[in-house]
């Protein structure tokens, strides 16, 4: 699998040059996306996700370390641009423009004609085949980027980055994004997210990248990040014996318990039900959420 996104070492830097309180966006900012990711750059507010994502597309030349897109660096108009489509996280258009007059304007400028049927096609699938002759003026926040997703994709470019791609959006429509991402992928489409909406990233990314003031402090597929923990179970039990202290119970719904129980003491707690005749509903190993990594590694001092 080849290497599709490279960042070595960027340091970005805002504030003039000769005076001493200038704020560091980026510092020792490093990553690798191969082909066919779908990649999540995850973290707060000001940790430097929507700066690290410029750097990529080459709107803000780094002030120290390197960028590679595709082997090569991201001038503004290198011919590399031709393959990748970028939606940002507040699109900007041309409001006296149609939405289908739109979609058939940016389709244009990547300086290839688009195939036949191809905007008729965009306009059913997000529902704005209704929406072809309304101006862009009087397109709510959420036409808008449904606007936005449809000429990213008009072309299915090689690479594809989306700043908070559901913001505006309704449930529905996140849905079919979601569709459409994962059919792009399917297709071979290199997908870059940055979005605070753990839920759908962990619904359609395989990697995922958490930032900290500027540079990333963990990198990891999300099967790694899910792993189970394999120091507690979670259980499910009915009982109406006295339970031991070991049993950490989490829920309780008349007679049924949601318990934790450390992996050591799994034996003893399956003694425990058969002595007492308790019914055993469920047991697994606990799931750890990309939630929780997240907290976890954001709230970690070093």
């Amino acid at each position: 699998m080849s290497e599709m996104i490279r960042a070595n070492n960027v340091r970005v830097e805002f504030g003039h040059r000769w005076t001493k309180n200038r704020t560091r966006a980026l510092d020792d900012f490093s990553l690798s996306i191969d082909q066919g990711d779908v990649f999540a750059l995850l973290g707060p507010n000001g940790a430097g996700k929507s700066t690290a994502m410029y750097c990529l597309l080459g709107m803000i030349r780094p002030d120290g370390g390197s960028v590679r897109i595709m082997g090569k660096s991201p001038e503004p108009g290198a011919e590399l641009f031709r393959k990748i489509a970028y939606l940002p996280e507040e699109p900007h258009y041309h409001l006296y423009l149609t939405v289908g007059e739109a979609l058939n304007y940016y389709g244009a400028l990547y300086g290839k004609p688009i195939a036949p049927g191809r905007i008729d096609e965009i306009l059913e699938m997000l529902e704005l085949s209704d929406a072809r002759d309304k101006k862009l003026e009087k397109c709510s926040k959420g036409m808008k980027q449904k606007v936005g997703i449809g000429q990213c994709i008009i072309h299915e470019p090689e690479i594809l980055f989306m700043d908070e791609p559901t913001r505006g959006l309704d449930p529905l429509t996140v849905k079919t994004l979601r569709k459409i991402i994962l059919e792009l992928n399917g297709r071979g489409t290199t997908i870059v997210i940055n979005s605070h909406v753990l839920s759908e990233i962990e619904m359609v990314c395989k990697r995922v990248a958490i930032m900290k003031k500027g540079r990333v402090v963990l990198e990891d597929s999300l099967a790694n990040i899910k792993k189970q923990d394999n120091d507690i179970y979670e259980v499910r039990f009915s009982t109406t014996a006295e339970i031991p202290d070991y049993i950490k119970i989490i829920q309780q719904q008349d007679q049924i318990m949601t318990a934790e129980i450390e992996i050591a003491m799994l034996n003893l707690f399956f003694d425990y039900l058969e002595i007492s005749d308790c019914k055993l509903i469920d047991c697994s190993l606990r799931q750890r959420s990309l939630e929780d990594l997240l907290f976890s590694v954001l709230t970690e001092e070093n």
